[in-house]
């Protein structure tokens, strides 16, 4: 498997957007609308952040990527996506082992994230050592894991 992880770029805006889109048609239907109207928000957060935007190309294809930023002393995962086509390969692990490497790079000791309860995703986040530390008010799982773990 050739997998390269890399900085995201602006041309790399449409996949991304692309894997949002996915994301809400997917698991949260009834937000899209809502999704939609915050759209200049979401740009502007991708592109102000891509020193912690990454990309996962896979056989020289755009396969996922990831975004944290900082929050409240927290490494906070904003999103990770891997494209559908590209799951169950390793990728989301990558995705998430590069997030704890740059943040603790950064000088983050604590990483943070949020999952849907029903988002089969949480099994790799658990497997990653992070640990359920309570429910945020959307029905949200909340996570935390020490950045060297």
């Amino acid at each position: 498997m050739t997998l390269i992880l890399r900085q995201a770029c602006v041309t790399d805006i449409p996949s991304i957007y692309r894997g949002e889109q996915d994301y809400i048609r997917c698991w949260e239907p009834d937000h899209e609308d809502a999704w939609r109207l915050q759209l200049e928000r979401h740009l502007t957060r991708w592109v102000e952040n891509f020193d912690r935007l990454t990309v996962a190309i896979h056989e020289e294809q755009f396969a996922g990527y990831s975004l944290w930023m900082p929050e409240q002393g927290y490494a906070q995962l904003c999103t990770i996506n891997v494209s559908r086509g590209c799951r169950r390969n390793g990728i989301g692990r990558a995705l998430l082992n590069a997030y704890a490497t740059t943040a603790k790079q950064s000088g983050f000791t604590h990483l943070g994230l949020s999952v849907r309860p029903d988002n089969p995703a949480r099994f790799m986040y658990e497997q990653a050592g992070f640990v359920r530390v309570g429910t945020d008010s959307h029905g949200y799982l909340r996570f935390a894991r020490l950045a060297d773990s």
